[in-house]
């Protein structure tokens, strides 16, 4: 490395001992090489003429604000005379050392090292230690050395910090993660990850923190106020917790193949679901005060279901969909306990009222909180999850169900005409098979039987304000099962 001829050269001067004239020779030959690459080196052989004071010359050539860098080349005889303060090194170390301890001259001074102990340990003098040096004692690191040594001098380091840029928008947007339940959260999902017999036992103890949390965060909703607001703060409180109920799931979804580990995890989704809806201790309550529990939780049961999915946990999904909910409350007798997936989709008022108090242009303002919920990054993604929200819409429209299930997510896929991933694999036989109890039918061909009438059908054309719903390219019709 070469110095710049537009750059000033910086100008250093080299304490060392006349050691041998072997140790001589070599800092004669450090000296010439650097100055050969740019560097204004001061040496007492070219510098201290016959007749100057040499003290004069030493204090001069540390205290001179001209000499930018000051090279002690320590060897064994170097430090005992250092240490000592005895003879002209002796002399230059009583003028150094304080040097070295003014905030100003923290980079100023530097020590070559050429000589170790019995055991190994570089000479360096008493006053030194615990600085910057350079070591040259290995022949064989000598150009690495002499490299660092140089750079030092220039002041060309070989790594630059780089500049403060600005926080990601994603970091500063991100709602906090769910510290209340973290530690539970981890325990749970390492006694997945290691089929541990206590799993369940962790899953469950998760869900008995989870739950007091998101009750707590209940929005306080009072008549008169802007209640959409206060729906949609509490709703983004909750997000860091379905997350993590999420990452549960897709730990178990990968490494677990008890089905009591699923069965706890959906034991928790459903205990969480019934807080949408009044619970017997509360006497007084808005209209609206259980709105933040229906969009987290019908998020929570698509977003495990994607997960399934995605892992291609058929029987897991199939669980998910097929379980019967403990979660409404019972009202009247001659009336069914549990419910099947259609409980967890709810008309969410506060949301209808927000749309209409800002009049705002958007068809569905809960498809924009699942979008923007499940944004670049996310797990599961914006298309695991609109995938699930098909395979659960199919499932509504192709059986008796309690209730309806509008994909109102959906929308974000009312003009695409390329299959679901799932779909598209299905194009083989054996995986289309492995599907099937998903999607609850026996064949192929009543699966297109049930499209071509699911597409036909007025629920369909009706969708997002008459955009419709591509069923048939999205569940690849045409192709599915067409290969062996």
């Amino acid at each position: 490395m070469t110095v710049p001829a537009s750059t000033p050269a910086p100008r250093a001067f080299v304490s060392y001992s006349w050691s041998s004239p072997t140790h001589e020779a070599w800092v004669l030959s450090l000296a010439s090489r650097l100055r050969e690459d740019g560097v204004d080196v001061v040496l007492d052989k070219w510098d201290l003429k016959p007749g100057h004071d040499a003290i004069a010359f030493m204090e001069s050539m540390v205290t001179d604000p001209t000499v930018t860098k000051v090279i002690m080349v320590c060897d064994r005889t170097y430090v005992a005379k250092a240490n000592a303060r005895e003879g002209g090194v002796g002399t230059e170390s009583q003028i150094i050392s304080p040097e070295i301890y003014r905030s100003g001259s923290q980079d100023k001074f530097a020590a070559v090292m050429t000589d170790a102990d019995e055991d190994g340990r570089p000479y360096i003098p008493t006053y030194y230690k615990g600085r910057i040096y350079f070591d040259f004692r290995s022949g064989d690191r000598f150009e690495d050395a002499y490299e660092q040594l140089l750079r030092w001098l220039v002041d060309r380091p070989q790594y630059v910090k780089p500049k403060i840029g600005s926080v990601p928008e994603a970091i500063l947007s991100a709602a906090p993660a769910a510290t209340a339940t973290q530690s539970k959260a981890r325990r749970a999902e390492q006694a997945i990850r290691e089929s541990s017999v206590s799993a369940v036992a962790y899953v469950r103890e998760y869900g008995d923190a989870l739950v007091p949390e998101l009750q707590a965060l209940s929005p306080d909703i009072a008549r008169g106020e802007a209640t959409d607001e206060k729906v949609l703060a509490a709703v983004a409180a909750m997000r860091p917790y379905a997350r993590q109920l999420v990452e549960i799931a897709g730990v178990a979804g990968r490494y677990s193949e008890d089905a009591r580990v699923w069965e706890a995890l959906l034991a928790q989704i459903e205990r969480l679901a019934r807080l949408m809806w009044r619970q017997p201790d509360i006497m007084s309550w808005h209209p609206h005060q259980f709105d933040a529990f229906k969009i987290i939780a019908r998020d929570v049961f698509v977003s495990t279901l994607a997960v399934a999915l995605d892992e291609e946990r058929f029987d897991l999904a199939t669980a998910t969909i097929d379980r019967p909910w403990l979660i409404r409350p019972t009202e009247g007798a001659n009336r069914p306990s549990t419910s099947d997936f259609t409980a967890f989709d709810n008309h969410v008022e506060s949301l209808e009222h927000r749309k209409q108090r800002l009049q705002l242009n958007r068809i569905s303002l809960h498809a924009d909180l699942v979008h923007d919920a499940h944004a670049a990054g996310s797990a599961p993604s914006l298309e695991s999850v609109l995938q699930a929200e098909f395979v659960i819409f199919l499932r509504s429209v192709g059986q008796a169900t309690q209730g309806r299930w509008y994909p109102f997510p959906l929308v974000y896929a009312s003009d695409r005409f390329a299959p679901f991933p799932l779909f598209a694999r299905a194009e083989s036989e054996a995986f289309f098979a492995r599907l099937a109890p998903v999607l609850c039918v026996p064949d192929v061909a009543e699966f297109r039987r049930r499209l071509t009438e699911i597409e036909g059908g007025d629920r369909v054309s009706r969708m997002f304000d008459h955009q419709g719903l591509p069923v048939k390219y999205l569940a690849n019709a045409d192709f599915l099962g067409s290969r062996r």
